[in-house]
């Protein structure tokens, strides 16, 4: 009797035990399943399924929908998951495109939403004007200087439309951001800004003064100075305001009442 019981004891825990086994299969198989299911679906997503059926553009007044979707090279009947567009590349090809956003909605709409850069700025080099925005990327080039655009002269810098300035050292490139800074800073209009000589800096401010700096020495304290002094200056007088003997042992700037070209 103690056998038989050892026996069936034993007979049952084994058929227990083969229970959870299979079980366990189960689940593991149930598993594989829904894994091989999830990964059909995802190839499908990005192959078969999900055509795009329409693509509004909007936001550009300089390139018309077909032409931002070539440069893109995005066309109907793409996978709406896998269609995008890199910034970089579309603004080599159309240079005003400083922005774009796209947005997917199912089952098949891709919208594209961009924006276009402004002239912010002009340089000038071999009888031509290359137009750039605000983070340097060249626009166009024109043989005339563009209306309302600050005027920059600079040596040793090459441009190419679609490309970003290139300066043949840092110290130029570092300079130009510098004034522009801290006109922004001190709040003094800009519309020209001439660093061809690093001892002889010079800009234009407020379409009324030409401003002598000389050196980048103080340059902050000279435009703070600067500041002050058109404030100062009535509204109706044009002239030459000269800083270029500034420093901080003579804390004096003089102006010169004239003609400013």
């Amino acid at each position: 009797m103690k056998n038989e019981r050892i026996n069936d004891e034993f007979t049952r825990k084994r058929k227990l035990r083969q229970r959870k086994i299979r079980r366990r299969r189960i689940k593991i198989f149930l598993i594989f399943l829904l894994v091989a299911a999830i990964a059909v679906f995802a190839v499908l997503s990005v192959t078969v399924l999900f055509p795009i059926e329409q693509i509004p553009v909007s936001g550009s007044n300089k390139y018309s929908a077909e032409q931002i979707l070539e440069a893109a090279s995005i066309e109907k009947g793409d996978n709406l998951f896998r269609a995008k567009a890199d910034i970089t590349v579309l603004n080599k090809k159309l240079p005003y495109l400083e922005k774009i956003e796209i947005n997917r909605k199912l089952p098949g709409t891709l919208n594209i939403k961009v924006k276009d850069a402004e002239e912010y700025a002009c340089f000038t080099a071999d009888d031509k004007y290359y137009a750039v925005s605000k983070s340097w990327h060249i626009l166009n080039c024109y043989d005339e200087p563009p209306e309302g655009c600050l005027m920059i002269l600079a040596d040793g810098a090459e441009f190419k439309v679609g490309e970003d300035v290139q300066y043949k050292d840092n110290k130029s490139g570092g300079l130009i951001e510098k004034i522009k800074s801290l006109a922004d800073e001190y709040k003094v209009t800009l519309n020209r800004i001439d660093i061809t000589d690093e001892l002889d800096l010079k800009i234009k401010a407020e379409g009324r003064f030409a401003v002598e700096f000389g050196t980048s020495n103080s340059l902050e304290n000279k435009f703070a100075h600067l500041a002050g002094m058109i404030k100062n200056i009535d509204q109706s007088k044009t002239g030459t305001i000269k800083l270029s003997m500034w420093s901080t042992s003579n804390t004096e700037g003089s102006f010169v009442e004239g003609e400013v070209e």
